[in-house]
């Protein structure tokens, strides 16, 4: 007779996602902040980098949150990663994603419908290739967002002008 194997489906057991984000606390342009993962800390070093060039007039970490009345499902808020302030005073959200999938789309969906005059960018680690699995997800966020940025492309090129060196690493 056979044993039974547990799957991690039983009533009393809960799946939980892991991604391996390492939390990151530095002081980037006067601010000290406790960035979820990698991704996002390197990304504020950019944007920092763009206010010092005078390409953007300024930045903030999770400042802003976008409340959904109405829906009875989750996500019904949503705190994009990135205030960021063009030249001109244009508002930009921006979100920073390692693995772009369902749920981010959701928030992006809704912020669309609830806020129609905020602009939103997604950043991605890594922008998949045809034929992979996230090509469909990126296709939905195109929709609503105004742009998707590649991160890696961005890190390479900065590689020499940016230390992306995690601090306590």
């Amino acid at each position: 007779m056979a044993k039974a194997v547990k799957m991690g489906f039983e009533a009393d057991r809960r799946i939980v996602k892991v991604f391996n984000n390492r939390r990151v606390t530095a002081t980037i342009g006067g601010q000290t902040c406790n960035y979820r993962s990698v991704l996002e800390y390197r990304w504020a070093l950019y944007l920092q980098f763009l206010v010092d060039s005078g390409e953007l007039d300024s930045w903030e970490y999770e400042t802003d949150t976008f409340y959904f009345p109405g829906e009875t499902t989750a996500p019904v808020r949503y705190l994009p990663d990135f205030k960021i302030v063009e030249p001109g005073g244009v508002i930009v959200y921006q979100e920073c994603k390692g693995w772009h999938d369902g749920p981010t789309n959701t928030k992006l969906r809704r912020t669309a419908r609830h806020y129609p005059d905020v602009v939103m960018e997604l950043v991605l680690q890594r922008i998949p290739k045809k034929g992979v699995k996230g090509v469909n997800r990126r296709r939905v966020a195109d929709k609503y967002t105004r742009r998707i940025i590649d991160a890696s492309d961005i890190f390479k090129q900065m590689k020499g002008a940016i230390n992306f060196d995690t601090p306590n690493y």
